[in-house]
């Protein structure tokens, strides 16, 4: 049994006797931590469990309140780990745990199995009444963040921006600095709301749909305005174009992709073996190495530093710029698109329409999940036969062809395995996803 997945603990109505436990094995382990959280109605039970078992294990709690994950990311600078109380994009009746260690980075897959062990072993050790931790308020935490952001950035043109917020933690932090660089900003859903009453906070076209018209009818008149829009706890970016489209993901993360490698003249990207090959042949002028790596934002950041690049992203929208920090940041990089709209003198829809198009599709087959791993092997062993070429198997197997390819992987946090492919045309798309269907129909 596990607790974590690819992003922390995420459960729907997450049992605040889990946090109980998870912040008594931390205090196994840690002396100071960090503790924030979204807007979750959840999050205030959750918190109260959590600090409960740290100070049961004499742990000094410092309680940031309501901020973004980037904020509680920046803050673990100062203590032995940073807690961040979140479900992300998932809806309200969700709650979460992600932990951080001291550079920002979220806690490694060992570093929570050490979690898990102490909480499935029951090795806890209680210290004496005159020996319990004590909370912490600190309300300083959000201004030192923007002050740091601020002076990493450099925007020196006016911009009309939309902050679409989700009702949550991004709310708090978001349209101030976007405002702090000088954009005439319209704040959307930036109430706080743990019911997340103007839209659900997963950043997709379905739940942006009024922010996309939105943009579309201002700009009918002045033709300016872009939108950034966040996730639950603003790890993310996704950004809206000037004709009210939602920017595609990998579209965006090429084009960003190559602002870094021009401006910096770091020759080196990371992302993960989900993103399209757009990336690679749009920074082909530039003999740029893109290194791939699982997928979440872990993998990112290890690679950052192996590689000792200076951005990595995932085609979701999370983004990680170590020039800055080490946690994604969706704020940070939304202002860095305005950066990098100023530094091309361009505006966001024809940056991306510089990017070639190619034709994505994508499945998901239900598999428990005691049948993912055989699964795996079977896809593995048996795809060079259907695709003839060796699969890469960094996270799932992936099959480059010289017209497209195939990702197939288990979900970290469902009971489905995944299939994406890419293609250059539809027919090739369509061909290779039903090649993959049929292997792991024959694999389950």
């Amino acid at each position: 049994m596990r607790l974590f997945g690819t992003s922390g603990i995420r459960m729907k109505n997450l049992n605040p006797e889990i946090a109980y436990k998870v912040g008594f094995a931390i205090s196994q382990r840690a002396k100071e931590v960090v503790i924030g959280r979204d807007t979750r109605t959840t999050g205030n039970l959750i918190k109260s469990a959590l600090i409960t078992g740290l100070l049961n294990g004499g742990v000094t709690v410092t309680d940031i309140g309501i901020v973004p994950t980037p904020t509680l990311g920046f803050s673990s600078r100062n203590y032995d780990l940073g807690i961040m109380i979140t479900a992300s994009h998932n809806p309200p009746e969700y709650n979460g745990i992600k932990l951080f260690n001291r550079d920002g980075t979220a806690y490694r897959p060992e570093q929570e199995k050490y979690i898990e062990e102490i909480i499935f072993n029951k090795n806890f050790k209680r210290v004496d009444w005159n020996s319990v931790g004590e909370v912490w308020d600190d309300d300083t935490s959000i201004r030192k963040y923007r002050e740091y952001i601020l002076k990493h950035v450099n925007i020196n043109k006016e911009f009309n921006v939309v902050v679409d917020c989700a009702n949550s933690s991004g709310s708090v932090v978001s349209p101030y600095l976007f405002t702090d660089i000088g954009a005439h900003v319209i704040s959307l859903n930036a109430h706080i709301d743990g019911r997340f009453i103007g839209r659900m906070p997963e950043p997709n076209e379905r739940n942006l749909n009024h922010t996309m018209r939105m943009i579309k009818g201002l700009n009918e008149k002045n033709g300016k305005y872009i939108g950034i829009a966040h996730d639950g706890d603003a790890d993310r970016m996704i950004a809206i174009d000037e004709k009210g489209r939602l920017a595609d993901f990998d579209k965006i993360l090429a084009v960003f992709s190559r602002y870094i490698v021009e401006k910096s003249g770091k020759k080196t990207i990371v992302t993960t073996v989900d993103a399209s090959m757009s990336i690679d042949e749009y920074l082909g002028d530039f003999n740029v190495k893109v290194i791939r790596t699982k997928v979440g934002d872990v993998a990112v950041s290890e690679a950052l530093c192996k590689y000792d690049a200076i951005f990595g992203g995932e085609p979701s929208g999370t983004w990680i710029h170590r020039d800055v920090h080490l946690t994604p940041d969706g704020i940070l990089s939304g202002l860095r698109i305005l950066e990098m709209m100023e530094y091309y003198n361009k505006r966001l829809h024809a940056l991306i329409e510089e990017v070639p198009s190619y034709v994505n599709l994508r499945e998901k087959i239900k598999c428990n999940e005691d049948k993912k791993s055989s699964v795996m092997k079977y896809v593995i062993e048996n795809g060079e036969k259907i695709y003839n070429v060796v699969p890469e198997t960094i996270d799932g197997a992936r099959f480059n062809l010289e017209d497209g390819w195939v990702l197939i992987r288990p979900s970290g946090t469902e009971p489905y395995i995944r299939i994406r492919v890419e293609g250059r045309n539809k027919n090739i798309a369509k061909d290779l996803l039903e090649r993959g269907l049929k292997l792991i129909k024959k694999a389950l």
